[in-house]
């Protein structure tokens, strides 16, 4: 069994409103990024910081998706994973941010099969930087790492993968073989990057997500 972890729990600090719900393309946000991951994977996890953001998530994705809130404080992408990670049943949990609404299927694919047999899986650039979220981990040993740094109060999800045995480390150049713009990394925390992704809808820029 897979599962699909996507935060959501930030404070949308750079952008008007909740940033899940800002409409990309006709519909919000937040819907781009579940599509993007759900048919490949068993269940999708939204975590969410409070309990209001719960009621509305709840609302718009209905019984596709299980929105649950962060069950410890200081909100971070840490306490989020250590949620997420927590409540998911599968053998292996994809994490994503809700600000990535051009996922490949197929680069969540390598990453899946990548992960087996191992700690997870992720991208890693040529300076050593990695994408944490945009990773595959195993469920119950990044659940323990996670909760190691969150007790050792390092909110640097990247650290939670650092800490994990056995990580695949993809060069970010098989992904752009995939995906040759990178589309697949970017996230969209700014008006200025909502703009971006809407002109690229517009142009029609945007590969089919699912080259099957």
């Amino acid at each position: 069994m897979r599962s699909a972890i996507i935060l959501a729990g930030g404070s949308s600090s750079r952008m008007k409103g909740e940033k899940g719900l800002r409409i990309l393309g006709g519909k919000p946000l937040v819907e781009w990024v579940v599509g993007s991951v759900s048919e490949s994977v068993d269940e999708v996890i939204l975590v969410v910081g409070s309990e209001a953001q719960a009621s509305v998530y709840r609302e718009l994705l209905g019984d596709q998706t299980r929105v649950a809130v962060d069950l410890y404080r200081g909100r971070s992408p840490v306490v989020g994973a250590l949620t997420g990670l927590s409540m998911a049943r599968g053998e292996y949990a994809l994490m994503v941010g809700y600000d990535m609404p051009f996922i490949r299927r197929d680069a969540v694919e390598l990453l899946f099969v990548e992960a087996e047999g191992a700690g997870g899986a992720t991208f890693v650039w040529p300076n050593g930087w990695l994408e944490p979220l945009l990773a595959v981990y195993r469920v119950d040993s990044g659940r323990e790492a996670a909760r190691r740094n969150y007790e050792e109060g390092d909110m640097r999800l990247g650290d939670v993968l650092r800490r994990m045995r056995d990580v695949r480390m993809i060069a970010v150049e098989r992904l752009r073989l995939i995906d040759p713009e990178l589309l697949t990394l970017l996230d969209v925390d700014t008006e200025e990057r909502l703009r971006e992704a809407e002109g690229l809808l517009a142009s029609g820029a945007l590969p089919d997500p699912d080259p099957r």
